[in-house]
């Protein structure tokens, strides 16, 4: 066998090379002082990936990883500001977006789409100092999760795992908010969480089918709570004041949850087990608490409290 010439070597190595990744593309644009922007795109069957990175104002971060047979995915970075961190990997997967939107100081968004990810988009949107969002998506179909987030040290993490056709979207206004969104095992779920206020907390679990969730908070310090498992759920929660706290659980299908809150401390809980089960709770004043829970199939149960410290129990 003949050995290889240098040009003969050279040309076969690049020729295979292109095996392992071909057909990407980086923008990146800086202006400022210390910034930092990493794009990495390599492995096999790496192809036809998008980073673009825009950088204005000082010591910022920008990490974007694609890897692992990315193909047709997007990277979106846009920081104005300083010590902004944006990350972003992509193992795998196709036509997948992530994009990460900073103004400000110290924001953190990281997204995640793996294992690997389908036509799925992550958007981070963050205007203020010191937000902090996270997405991940793993074995991820046409799902969508939107971070937003104007104000203060606001925390909030949205997880699609094994999820088709998903919806979720974090909406915070304010300082310290808290919210968690996850959506596993789930088939064309939808979770909203709206805060404007102060240290407000949210939790949104869903696994199954067509079940919906929406929070909103205004004030300071309140609570809510929705775990859905199941077909076609429905669950709405409304709160404005100082500490309230609303809980729904679902397990069955085609189960409607309501509580709207306005005032101070107002406790009230909801579990729905089995099928069509329709329940309201109203509470205006200080210090309520009512509680409903909801066994076997088609059970109307409506409360309303107006007042301080009123005790109501519903079991059916």
């Amino acid at each position: 066998m003949k050995a290889l010439t240098p040009i003969a070597a050279a040309i076969l190595i690049a020729s295979s090379g292109s095996v392992l990744a071909a057909n990407n593309t980086t923008l990146q644009s800086q202006l400022g002082a210390g910034n930092m922007a990493t794009s990495t795109q390599v492995g096999p069957g790496n192809v036809n990936n998008l980073v673009i990175q825009t950088q204005v104002g000082n010591f910022n971060d920008s990490n974007a990883l694609q890897t692992f047979g990315s193909d047709t995915n997007i990277v979106l970075h846009t920081q104005t500001g300083n010590q902004n961190n944006a990350t972003s990997s992509q193992f795998g997967g196709s036509l997948n977006t992530a994009s990460v939107f900073q103004v400000g100081n110290g924001n953190t968004g990281i997204t995640t789409q793996s294992a690997p990810a389908f036509a799925s988009a992550a958007f981070i949107n963050q205007g203020g100092d010191v937000n902090v969002g996270f997405i991940t998506q793993a074995a991820s179909a046409f799902d969508v999760a939107a971070v937003n987030q104007l104000g203060t040290a606001n925390f909030s993490t949205i997880t699609q795992t094994l999820s088709v056709g998903n919806s979720a979207t974090s909406n915070q206004a304010g300082n310290a908010n808290i919210s968690n969104i996850a959506q596993i095992l789930a088939l064309g779920n939808t979770a909203v969480a709206n805060q404007a206020g102060t240290l407000n907390l949210s939790s949104h679990i869903q696994t199954g089918v067509l079940n919906n969730s929406n929070s909103s908070q205004l004030g300071t310090l309140n609570f809510t709570s929705a775990l859905q498992a199941g077909l076609g759920n429905d669950s709405q929660t409304l709160q404005s004041g100082f500490g309230n706290l609303s809980a729904h659980t679902q397990v069955g299908s085609f189960n409607d949850a309501l509580t709207a809150q306005a005032g101070l401390v107002n406790v009230s809980s909801i579990t729905q087990t089995g099928l069509g089960h329709d329940a309201a709770t109203t509470q205006v004043g200080l210090a309520n608490t009512h509680t409903t829970l909801q066994f076997g199939s088609n059970e109307t149960a409506v409360a309303s409290q107006v007042g301080v410290a009123n005790v109501g129990f519903i079991l059916q």
